[in-house]
């Protein structure tokens, strides 16, 4: 109740005053409004609306921004500065908020984005004046014709290694009534909101695949007893359900990501907000069937064509504005197909408590959707939960009536359905066999895939493994703009110990290594590989140079300070390292990378060995 009024405060103050009351930009302590492994980043940010604020001014301490309430649509932040058209919110703005002690909070803090509409860019400023591209959303624009939008889901990695610095997110809005940040903006670790993003995703693609199974079960179902056109209704509903989740989940937008297909699937959402309740209510009046049912479907539809026709010719912030109107249709539509079950009910109709059960939570859920539409703050949404209970429970009982419908046939075919067990059985048996059969090829390609990528002496990833995965490295490191280190290793005088105690204390010395790597404190995505001879290869993932550095030169002497012993004297191995990372090298390439190490490597040789050098772009040895 107090963060209401509190809000309301501001909003009034804000509406009256504008920008004479401009204020710094809001901080936020991580450390301090830790709770339970995350941080909500709701409550006060800073605002200023018709202009993006400059990054490299972020921190000045001259700059003064409005202060708003978060999550909250842009159409009602009340800012002075907003310009409406026809009551809807077009232009562009910025939002910013300081967060201090992110290190002391997080290792790898992630902010998981979905309800910001329609472009966005986000942006982190470090307290060191370091700025840094977060992620992006299309393509921001001052004008409506050059902005491009799409409605992903989104996770930004924020800087782990930051202590502090200043969140910022360009916007801009031209399509979307509902725009600006709503809905809970949270940081997570990475772990745990990757965790969440697969749990939705695990539990979307069981509805899906509950959806697929519905939609082919009906139909099959149809295909052997035609005159049962419930079943195909069933099916028809369950295909209108699949679309709605698969639109609702973003797997469209995740498989078809072009900006200018994302004002279509907008309105094909919205068309789907209706289409539901017209499919389900075409459904329940044939089993319950009303005087005249046939020309009332058919004036719905066509009022769901003349819906389709004004929709696709709207503007889409028109569309958005007016999501109540979509939602008063779910409404009528809910509402009789609530007064069918009912009817069917007082005149005991079959099936009419069944449909009665089933459907009472799907219209509980309908108003739960309605009121997180129309919410900045709530949006949880589960209509197509409670639609998918509803299909499954009802594809359950029309398989029971159809099982029923065969009672009769299933008698007179005693001898045939004994024949059918028999062979069900040996089926089953046979099955069973081949499942043996696919675990140990299963396995037997385990061992051919381990021995096809490590190398057989060491156990470590082989040369064609390491181009693989480098190569992959490189290309990530590009994407996120971030450090790649490579270290090239290299034994001293190693042909010296094969001459003097023999090759197999050779590959002793070269399987010892490769155990002091694995067992050095790297991280488990840090790649080890033997580049070839008494060669190997570090790949260190977004370190820079200094690090990368320091690592190194602590390996080096950890490793001529560890003795190789056995059945020979003690053996002191040192190696020569070279290092080169792809941002301060400016390696174009993988092989242009390994090749700057290599020069590294060499001149670690050059200069007594057992020694680490970096790869210096200005230096002699660089290529030119």
């Amino acid at each position: 109740m107090k963060r209401l009024i509190r809000r309301s405060a501001i909003l009034v103050l804000s509406a009256l005053t504008g920008p004479l009351f401009a204020a710094s930009v809001p901080t936020l302590d991580a450390q301090t409004a830790l709770n339970k492994g995350e941080v909500s980043l709701s409550g006060t940010w800073g605002f200023t609306w018709g202009r993006w604020i400059p990054l490299d001014t972020i921190q000045s301490s001259e700059l003064s921004v409005e202060h708003v309430e978060l999550p909250n649509f842009l159409l009602n932040l009340g800012s002075s500065q907003t310009q409406k058209t026809d009551n809807i919110v077009q232009g562009y703005g910025t939002y910013v908020l300081q967060i201090d002690n992110l290190r002391e909070a997080f290792e790898h803090p992630t902010l998981f984005v979905r309800y910001v509409q329609d472009a966005w860019q986000a942006w982190w400023v470090d307290s060191s004046g370091e700025i840094s591209l977060l992620g992006q959303s299309g393509q921001i624009a001052k004008r409506a014709d050059e902005q491009a939008f799409r409605n992903n889901t989104a996770i930004i990695h924020l800087p782990g290694k930051s202590q502090s610095g200043t969140l910022v997110i360009y916007l801009s809005a031209y399509h979307t009534s509902y725009a600006g940040l709503y809905g809970e903006l949270t940081i997570r670790e990475q772990e745990t909101t990757l965790r969440g993003l697969l749990t939705d995703l695990t539990v979307r693609t069981f509805l899906i695949a509950v959806g697929i199974y519905v939609t082919i079960q009906n139909l099959v179902f149809y295909v052997r007893r035609p005159q049962e056109k419930t079943l195909l209704l069933l099916a028809l509903f369950a295909a209108v359900i699949l679309v709605r989740a698969a639109l609702a989940s973003g797997y469209v937008d995740y498989f078809i990501a072009q900006p200018r297909w994302a004002t279509t699937f907008f309105k094909a959402e919205y068309l789907l907000v209706v289409w539901p309740g017209i499919a389900a209510l075409h459904f329940l009046l044939a089993f319950f069937p009303v005087r005249g049912s046939r020309q009332f479907m058919l004036g719905v539809y066509l009022f769901f064509g003349a819906l389709i026709l004004v929709t696709s010719f709207a503007p889409l912030s028109q569309v958005t504005l007016n999501l109540w109107a979509y939602q008063i249709g779910l409404l009528v539509f809910t509402a009789l197909c609530m007064i069918t079950v009912v009817r069917g009910l007082v005149l005991r109709l079959p099936d009419a408590r069944h449909f009665l059960f089933s459907i009472t939570p799907l219209v509980l859920a309908v108003f739960n959707d309605l009121i997180a539409g129309q919410m900045a703050s709530y949006n949880f949404f589960i209509v197509e939960y409670g639609l998918f209970l509803f299909l499954f429970v009802q594809t359950q009982i029309q398989s029971t009536r159809f099982v029923d419908a065969l009672k009769t046939s299933e008698h007179l075919s005693a001898h045939l359905v004994e024949e059918v067990a028999l062979k069900t059985r040996q089926l089953r048996l046979h099955n069973e066999r081949l499942t043996e059969q696919a675990v140990d090829l299963s396995h037997q390609n385990d061992e051919i895939k381990l021995i096809a990528e490590t190398d057989h002496l060491t156990g470590l990833l082989n040369r064609q493994t390491l181009d693989k995965l480098s190569e992959l490295q490189f290309q990530l490191a590009i994407g996120y703009r971030q450090p790649l280190a490579l270290v090239i290793m290299d034994l001293d005088h190693f042909k010296a110990i094969n001459d003097t105690h023999g090759h197999l204390v050779g590959d002793e010395c070269l399987i010892f290594v490769a155990s002091f790597l694995r067992g050095y404190k790297l991280r488990k995505r840090d790649i080890i590989a033997r580049f070839g001879g008494e060669e190997l290869v570090i790949l260190l993932a977004d370190t820079n140079l200094a690090m990368a550095t320091k690592i190194t030169q602590d390996l080096c002497d950890s490793l001529a300070k560890t003795p190789v012993t056995g059945d020979h004297p003690d053996i002191i191995l040192t190696a020569s390292f070279g290092i080169a990372e792809r941002i301060s090298s400016r390696a174009q390439s993988v092989h242009q990378l390994i090749g700057f190490a290599d020069q590294a490597l060499y001149q670690a040789k050059r200069h007594g060995r057992n020694r680490v050098e970096a790869y210096d772009p200005s230096g002699p040895e660089a290529e030119v």
